[in-house]
């Protein structure tokens, strides 16, 4: 994989990652019972303590950061495109 490559692969997983964290930011504010509310602050505590910091170097290593990308890529993804109606 080239340097551009690389590079444009980091800023759209950083991207999708915070779309996932703002789709889940928006479920917070509807969470009915104290239990969903906590359920879904782990939820954005995941994306932005845990891969965030994957993806930016922080935590784990090269193996983890390229798991983390095919789950970007590959589960966020179509989610995302499911939900915006994007092909």
């Amino acid at each position: 994989m080239s340097d551009l490559e690389q590079a444009m692969n980091y800023d759209l997983a950083i991207d999708i990652i915070n779309l996932m964290k703002a789709m889940a930011s928006k479920k917070k504010k509807k969470a009915s019972t104290d239990e969903e509310f906590a359920e879904i602050n782990d939820e954005i505590n995941m994306y932005y303590c845990y891969e965030e910091g994957v993806i930016n170097g922080r935590y784990g290593d090269e193996m983890e950061r390229r798991s983390l990308y095919d789950k970007v890529f590959n589960m966020y993804s179509p989610l995302i495109r499911k939900i915006y109606g994007t092909q």
